[in-house]
């Protein structure tokens, strides 16, 4: 498996890096996009041309991010004090992807642990995908899937 970009870092790193800083960034089917160590404000989340962007919950800390060029996929593992379940993860990243103007279409909830939806915005599609780990970790993947036909 390539990995085109790979940061691994501890939890004691992550919540240490600015709220601003992007982890993991790059451009993937025509979208430019970034993930953050930090909780984003929703104003942050709505400027105009910023291209995408993603953060983590309030007092998570960010254990990884990676990108595989192969199947044109951004992950990011984070920890949070208190457990979150995946449908959570995944209501609160879709919700991010809203306030950037993206629709949801479908969501689906494969088991406890998991989740998923896809969601479009101009001629876009993105599909996120949240588990739990056994470990009470959450990552999250977000699919570029290009164009919608």
């Amino acid at each position: 498996m390539l990995l085109a970009a790979a940061v691994a870092l501890s939890s004691g790193s992550g919540a240490a890096r600015a709220v601003g800083e992007a982890v993991l960034s790059g451009t993937t089917s025509g979208v430019s996009w970034g993930i953050y160590a930090g909780s984003l404000s929703n104003a942050s989340l709505q400027e105009e041309g910023q291209g995408l962007r993603v953060g983590v919950p309030a007092g998570a800390s960010v254990l990884g991010a990676r990108y595989d060029a192969d199947s044109r996929t951004a992950v990011l593992t984070y920890r949070l004090p208190r457990g979150l379940d995946a449908r959570s993860a995944l209501a609160f990243a879709t919700n991010q992807l809203q306030l950037q103007g993206f629709d949801v279409g479908r969501r689906t909830f494969p088991s406890a642990s998991s989740a998923r939806a896809t969601l479009s915005r101009d001629g876009q599609m993105i599909e996120i995908q949240t588990a739990r780990q056994a470990s009470g970790d959450l990552q999250v993947r977000y699919v570029f899937g290009g164009s919608q036909p």
